[in-house]
């Protein structure tokens, strides 16, 4: 019995971060490119305290979906250029996932890829579209797809 105590005081004491909430150094909310306008966007990612991802509608013109690509952050950590990375599941691999903050609502995404001896990057401005500017059928993919999105004040102007 005091083994059982022991493991589930452990097993709580390191609850994954994901599970606490993630800082970042941008705000909750969608993202999508710089060069596209939040009532009638498509695609971008979310970030909702715990997890990062893509969420889009596919297909011509965005007529199929929405689907979801939403991982667990389980860790951040301060990199160079200003970046804070992100780590998902229990391992940093050789690519990376990486954001830092250009001004109040705008972010550079860089991702980096493995590509046969060197990492390739690539790079996404990136704007935060407050929920009630998306259009209705956005509105509803994060409703289904990110709740917490929906109903928090972060993501309301």
């Amino acid at each position: 019995m005091r083994g059982w105590i022991l493991t589930l005081a452990l097993v709580a004491g390191s609850a994954p971060a994901a599970a606490q909430g993630i800082k970042l150094p941008v705000a909750a909310g969608f993202w999508t490119n710089d060069t596209e306008k939040c009532g009638t966007v498509h695609h971008g990612y979310v970030f909702d305290g715990k997890r990062w991802g893509a969420l889009y509608y596919y297909g011509p013109n965005g007529s199929m979906g929405p689907a979801a690509e939403l991982e667990p952050i389980t860790q951040t950590r301060v990199v160079a250029g200003g970046f804070t990375q992100m780590q998902f599941g229990g391992f940093d691999g050789a690519g990376y996932f990486r954001i830092k903050p250009l001004g109040p609502g705008r972010a550079l995404y860089r991702v980096g890829a493995p590509f046969r001896d060197e990492i390739q990057e690539s790079d996404e401005t990136l704007i935060r579209c407050d929920f009630k500017t998306l259009s209705p059928k956005m509105q509803a993919a994060i409703r289904r797809l990110a709740p917490a999105l929906a109903a928090s004040p972060a993501t309301r102007p």
